[in-house]
């Protein structure tokens, strides 16, 4: 059973559908689902990006999945991309029951990211989300926060060609806005999953790209060398290469073979 953890602001079909049909072609079965506040998970306002709230819910997810009787509690994998990828890194370091990982386009720390955004514009976030902070506790009218935006304007991800590809993998969606409270700021803003990768246990591959605008390399080399099975592969691709694109089918090759290299 592969559990699988979506990125930052998604819906679980985001990127997904084309992993999924894969890996249950090839015989893994997978669980998805949707972080609260996100498509038919429950919560208001809606769409609220609480790294702490959904750290619960892949505890949860976990949890439920080791409950289930129907399949091999030895073979329990982790799948994550993007911000999910910082989560499933999270989850192994905590479960020492995981069998396997799979980390794609990993987060791996805030404050490396950070660095790659203008200071006005943190300027900016934290000023809104500090006002959406206080106005929720005054019932006040939510301060909503592009999810994506082109370079020139103003979200919380602006790195050129984002948008379009984001908006691509979003494009299926019936419940999904470019919008998120700007509170979202302030919860979890200094999520560094790489400190405890040096706990997991498991056999692991991380999945990274070299040209990535938004998660630096570095970042994700400095989490594998903490990891005592953990194995790099790089692409000379931006991050949304691991959905589509010139990239895609040799990541998803690379996943498929660790996956019956380590489960087989």
């Amino acid at each position: 059973l592969i559990i699988m953890f979506n990125g930052y602001a998604t819906e679980w079909t985001f990127g997904t559908a084309s992993f999924i049909e894969a890996f249950t072609t090839a015989g893994f079965a997978t669980l998805n689902f949707d972080y609260r506040t996100f498509g038919e998970s429950d919560g208001d306002p809606r769409q609220v990006v609480d790294i702490p709230a959904q750290l619960n819910d892949c505890r949860a997810a976990i949890q439920h999945a080791l409950a289930q009787p129907w399949f091999d509690k030895k073979s329990l994998v982790l799948w994550g991309s993007s911000l999910g990828g910082g989560h499933a890194i999270s989850m192994a370091a905590e479960f020492p029951q995981i069998r396997a990982l799979i980390s794609q386009v990993p987060h791996c720390d805030s404050r490396a990211a950070m660095k790659r955004v203008k200071l006005s514009a943190i300027l900016k976030g934290m000023t809104l989300a500090i006002l959406d902070s206080i106005g929720s506790l005054m019932h006040l009218p939510v301060i909503k926060i592009p999810v994506v935006a082109e370079p020139d304007e103003y979200g919380v991800m602006n790195h050129k060609g984002w948008k379009q590809h984001y908006l691509h993998i979003a494009a299926h969606s019936k419940t999904w806005r470019n919008a998120i409270p700007a509170r979202s700021l302030a919860r979890g803003g200094d999520y560094r999953p790489f400190l405890v990768a040096g706990k997991i246990q498991c056999p692991t591959l991380v999945v990274a790209a070299i040209n990535d605008s938004g998660v630096p390399i570095e970042s994700v080399r400095n989490t594998v060398v903490k990891i005592a099975s953990g194995v790099l592969y790089d692409f000379p691709g931006e991050h949304f290469d691991v959905y589509h694109g010139p990239f895609f089918a040799e990541v998803l090759a690379r996943e498929l073979a660790f996956l019956n290299e380590k489960l087989r």
